[in-house]
């Protein structure tokens, strides 16, 4: 007996407010299914870049990145 089989007997017995509050939750699930699918990334779009940005070696000290970034204004506003 499937599973299906095994809801759907006990579900006669049941008056039809129950049956429809039933329902109702078989509707919220279908829906939560759905949602989380559409909520999934699908492989090979961000999750292949991750890391892409990393440097080589050592991450820079705090004073060595604010020296690039003020030689990167200096730069853009020249």
């Amino acid at each position: 007996m499937t599973a299906a089989e095994k809801l759907y007997q006990p579900i006669q017995t049941l008056p039809e407010r129950q049956i429809n509050e039933v329902l109702h939750f078989a509707e919220f699930l279908q829906q939560k299914q759905l949602t989380t699918r559409q909520q999934a990334i699908p492989s090979g779009t961000l999750t292949g870049l991750r890391g892409i940005a990393k440097r080589s070696g050592s991450a820079p000290s705090k004073d060595e990145l604010q020296a690039e970034y003020t030689d990167y204004l200096i730069q853009k506003y020249q």
